[in-house]
């Protein structure tokens, strides 16, 4: 006797769906300019909560890689978040 079958999708075509759609909408980001504005927010030390300071983090900030600080003022390079508790 056969076996009744539901004609449902393959996990695998759901699965490369979903990866199609997430590079189509990283690849629209990227030709309308959208990603410029995201990575610069990434990079803005005060708006991601840091301060700019002259010297290293102490032991209760973390430093921030990779941010504008060297940009804004050369004195100041270290982006340092304090740690919460």
């Amino acid at each position: 006797m056969k076996s009744k079958r539901g004609q449902g999708l393959p996990m695998n075509t759901i699965v490369i769906a979903a990866i199609v759609l997430v590079v189509l909408v990283v690849l629209i980001m990227i030709f309308t300019g959208s990603m410029g504005q995201f990575t610069g927010k990434l990079k803005d030390c005060n708006q991601n909560g840091g301060i700019c300071q002259k010297d290293p983090c102490s032991a209760d900030q973390v430093e921030i890689k990779r941010t504008n600080c060297k940009d804004i003022d050369s004195d100041k390079p270290y982006c340092c978040i304090t740690l919460q508790e």
